[in-house]
């Protein structure tokens, strides 16, 4: 094994250059890759963005009759921009414009949840929606547009920065969901409780990993041994709670356990971890052809 060791003028002035110079960048977008991953996402979010609506209608105050009647009609308006999602043929332009309809709509939901989000804590707003968890639903509703308006933009993130970005959001994700299930259950299911706080603070710890790799190496020089490892330690940790969230769901439509979470809830948080761990096998294949291109030294 060869030790490079920096002792020329040459070696010193490339450590005084920006480490950004040497970061890979962005991919485009093939056009039946833009065709395949924007009907995937509006399929997958616009359902979750329907149910975020439901799920706010459900926390209201019965008295707050406006906020009531604006929730519903979101889920009315999703529902039916679910549909077409289904209905939207293969071709660059209708799906282009598929992105572009569920930008806007998804704008005016963020902003709801965001409003909301400081009426509820200036006590202006009462009911059962926990700040964080509407915190929660508009972040996923900005990752959302943010996903679209990079597919029309016909580019992808180079692999190592779309690894780093895609943990640091799904992490917390799933960090919340555990915690917010652990508040849900009736706290005399002390072993189910116990086990999602546990769930919780694994995630956060993984999180925490993932937010110092970002803090080193985001826009950087690809460093490919690292990022994979990363991405494999959220797949294991994501099973077993994907696992943990379904046997819930079972036990909570068969009435097995005590808990204030509604089935279509419990369902919910099962179809997100499954949807993170379907971006992290597409990660994977990405990253894999990235380490086949380089050469060996």
């Amino acid at each position: 094994m060869t030790i490079h060791i920096f002792n020329s003028r040459d070696d010193i002035a490339s450590m005084l250059t920006s480490p950004e110079s040497h970061a890979a960048q962005p991919e485009f977008l093939t056009e039946q890759l833009f065709i395949e991953r924007s009907l995937t996402e509006n399929k997958f979010w616009l359902r979750i963005m329907k149910e975020h609506s439901y799920f706010l209608s459900e926390g209201f105050n019965k008295k707050d009759t406006n906020l009531i009647q604006q929730a519903d009609r979101f889920y009315h308006y999703f529902e039916e921009q679910e549909k077409r999602a289904y209905q939207t043929p293969n071709n660059v332009a209708a799906v282009r414009k598929l992105n572009e309809d569920s930008i806007q709509l998804v704008l005016g939901l963020r902003n709801f949840k965001r409003n909301l989000l400081i009426m509820i804590i200036n006590c202006k707003v009462m009911g059962f929606n926990f700040p964080l968890l509407v915190d929660h639903i508009a972040r996923e509703a900005e990752y959302f547009m943010r996903t679209l308006k990079k597919f029309n933009d016909g580019i992808l993130d180079p692999i190592q920065d779309a690894i780093i970005k895609e943990n640091v959001f799904w992490l917390k994700i799933m960090m919340e969901h555990s915690r917010f299930i652990a508040s849900l259950l009736d706290q005399s299911e002390r072993n189910l409780v116990k086990s999602a706080l546990k769930f919780g603070d694994d995630f956060e710890v993984l999180l925490n990993q993932a937010r110092d790799v970002e803090s080193m190496l985001l826009k950087k020089q690809p460093t490919y041994p690292i990022i994979g490892k990363m991405n494999k330690d959220s797949e294991t940790a994501t099973e077993e709670l994907r696992n943990f969230k379904q046997a819930g769901l079972d036990f909570i439509k068969t009435c097995q356990i005590k808990s204030v979470i509604d089935p279509l809830l419990a369902d919910h948080v099962v179809r997100e971890a499954n949807h993170f761990l379907y971006m992290i096998s597409m990660l994977e294949q990405r990253l894999k052809m990235k380490q086949q291109e380089q050469p060996t030294s």
